[in-house]
This record gives structure tokens, sequence and C-alpha cells, in this order.
């Protein structure tokens, strides 16, 4: 599996793909895919989550099994969502993130005060962009996976931000750390550029 994105490349890996259709898999019926995340339940050790392969470190969780019952709970309770279109523009931005954090180790979403805004508008969008970012899973299940748990994320942002309804296009870039191994950064909005949604219509 080849894992990487450069700040030059828009163009998907093969990883970037499976992420991109492992999101809109979990969207188009976020109910039945609370079902797949009962394979994590076996898999803690108290707040531990251990690998299931050689490739992926074990994780150390903030609230263990606890968060992966809450996000079951809660995805049983969604309809299913529009599917997010790929935006070339959007996985720029999040490219340039990767390979920020990739030499620095840093987490997070901002580098010298830069956030997602400002990395898309110095690509020629707009600031109307959410990001998550995952670190330290080899697989794009994982990755959607980790974001629907939110472990240790009091207002579970992440996994309301896949839920968001008025999100239509999303860019992915992953690539590794030096710290959690891999990282993956997605950007959604409502544009393809995170320029400002249109305004909403009368109603007559």
């Amino acid at each position: 599996m080849t894992i990487g994105a450069t700040a030059a490349v828009a163009a998907p890996s093969r990883f970037e793909e499976g992420v991109f259709t492992e999101l809109n898999r979990f969207r188009s019926d976020p109910a039945a895919y609370a079902e797949y995340l009962r394979d994590y339940r076996p898999r803690f050790e108290g707040k531990l989550l251990v690998s299931d392969d050689d490739s992926e470190i074990d994780i150390m969780t903030r609230e263990g099994v606890a968060a992966v019952d809450e996000a079951i709970r809660d995805l049983r309770r969604e309809k299913p969502l529009t599917e997010l279109e790929w935006s070339d523009a959007l996985a720029r931005a999040a490219a340039d993130h990767v390979a920020v954090q990739s030499r620095s180790g840093a987490v997070g979403h901002y580098t010298k005060g830069s956030g997602p805004g400002e990395r898309m508008k110095a690509r020629g969008g707009g600031p109307y962009v959410n990001e998550v970012i995952t670190y330290g899973h080899h697989t794009p299940e994982g990755v959607v996976d980790q974001l629907l748990i939110d472990d240790g994320v009091p207002d579970r942002g992440h996994r309301h931000s896949l839920l968001r309804p008025t999100h239509r296009y999303a860019g992915i870039a992953c690539g590794r750390h030096p710290v959690h191994r891999t990282m993956c950064v997605t950007l959604m909005s409502q544009t393809r550029d995170g320029s400002p949604p249109p305004p909403p219509q009368r109603v007559p």
C-alpha cells in the first residue's frame, strides 16, 4: 500500500481514494455503518486499542470501548446523506498541511497560526471549509472509524463534521508522520473550493 501526498499533487493515491470511498460508504447509510464499528469492541484491553495487524501501532485511548458504543448508538439514528464529490482544490490545501507536519511532527489544525481556512485562501479559494485529521491509522476504514468514534473529543466534533448534510465536496491528503507514522487530512465544504455558499433560495 502506498501512502503519500505532496503539496504539488492533487491526484489521489490509492489510499486517499480508499478513504474517500469509505467516507461515502458511511454517508450513504450511517445506520448500517454503525455495525462495522462493533469490530473494535474485542480489540480493547482496558483503554488500549490493540492493532489488528503488524503495520499499525497500538493506540492508548481516553475512553475505551464506551466511545465506540456511543458512536454506534448515535449512528443508528442517522438517515442517509448525500455522497461527497472529490475536489482537487480541497485536496491541495489538505496536502499543504500534510507536507508541513510530515517534516515537523506537529499535530493539530494550525501551523504558525495558519489554519484550514487560511490554507484554502492561499490556494485561491475561500475559507468556508471544515477539516478533520487522523493520526496513526494505516487503513481507510481505520481513518473513518477513528473520526466517527472521536475518542477524547467531548463535543464529538469530527463525527458531527462527517454527518454535516451541507457538505458537498471533499479533498483528502494522507502521508507519513514522524511521530504517529501516518496522518490523513480531509477538507470538506459546501463548495468545490471553499468559496461562499450560495444564499438560500427564498420561498415565494
